[in-house]
């Protein structure tokens, strides 16, 4: 299974008796799985079934569904209500015979009266279109899913390559490193001869300050968490999935690893490299926020 991005967009259309029916689904990136639906008045009962259906298929992003329909809406469905024809019909009636007025009520005033027309109800309509409109949006979802693929699959070339990056990196911190501790014991030995002049060094409490000063120094750690790190990081890209979160965590203890190397090196040339791992760490947690 390979690792999706969150960004994608999917598209179908159709015509039903005269009428275009349109569906689009976009989604962006988002730290939960969040929905937005568009629809006309007749499909508006069908939201639950529209929202699961996305829900089947994927775990993160911001998911917006719009769906339009037009030509059935141009032609006005608009039917008369009976029961207020009727009590018009019979007003007018009531008026003629009470007042003696001449004539009654015609057709064209009737229709004109308030409330006279009322729009068809569009639940049988929307039942009747919603077997087009389900297999619309899975259709365009899986042309969305597809995008979101293609794109995943982009984004996890282009972070296996700076992974690699950081490998190479790791190596030269801890080439740099095994040659500071021995590098940290002479300047301490200078610094003591310089300090003391012509007073012998104890050489015991020299050796013991040493090996604090190289404890102190020593990154090894650090350095082995950092590669598991980038090791579990590649296994979880190929294993593939929904793995952003997880990914994510990774990048964040991995950025923590780096920092502590830098901050007990206490060396410059080894805090330029560091300041460059985290840059790479900073630009890859970027692009993990596009994957679901």
């Amino acid at each position: 299974m390979a690792v999706s991005s969150m960004t994608g967009f999917g598209r179908w259309e159709t015509r039903i008796s005269g009428l275009s029916l349109t569906v689009e689904i976009r989604s962006v990136n988002h730290r939960y799985f969040e929905t937005s639906l568009r629809l006309p008045g007749a499909l508006a009962s069908f939201e639950e079934e529209i929202r699961g259906i996305l829900q089947s298929s994927l775990d993160r992003g911001r998911v917006s569904v719009t769906i339009e329909m037009s030509g059935g809406d141009e032609r006005e469905r608009y039917v008369p209500d009976p029961e207020r024809v009727k009590a018009y019909v019979s007003l007018a009636r009531d008026l003629v015979k009470k007042h003696g007025l001449p004539g009654g009520l015609d057709v064209a005033t009737l229709l004109q009266l308030p409330d006279v027309l009322v729009r068809r109800t569009a639940e049988v309509e929307g039942a009747q279109l919603w077997p087009h409109v389900e297999k619309g949006v899975r259709k365009a979802l899986r042309e969305m899913m597809q995008m979101r693929r293609r794109e995943g699959r982009t984004l996890a070339a282009d972070l296996r390559k700076r992974l690699a990056g950081i490998r190479k990196g790791l190596t030269r911190v801890e080439k740099m490193a095994a040659r500071r501790a021995p590098a940290a014991a002479r300047e301490l030995r200078r610094r003591l001869e310089k300090l003391l002049g012509d007073v012998p060094l104890n050489e015991d409490r020299v050796a013991q300050e040493a090996a604090a000063l190289a404890d102190r120094l020593d990154c090894t750690e650090e350095i082995v968490r950092a590669r598991s790190h980038v090791d579990q990081f590649l296994r979880f890209l190929s294993e593939g999935g929904a793995v952003g979160r997880k990914l994510n965590f990774l990048l964040q203890e991995l950025h923590r690893e780096v920092n502590t190397v830098g901050s007990k090196a206490n060396d410059a040339a080894i805090s330029r490299e560091v300041v460059l791992l985290k840059e790479e760490v900073e630009r890859l947690r970027e692009q993990v926020q596009n994957l679901e």
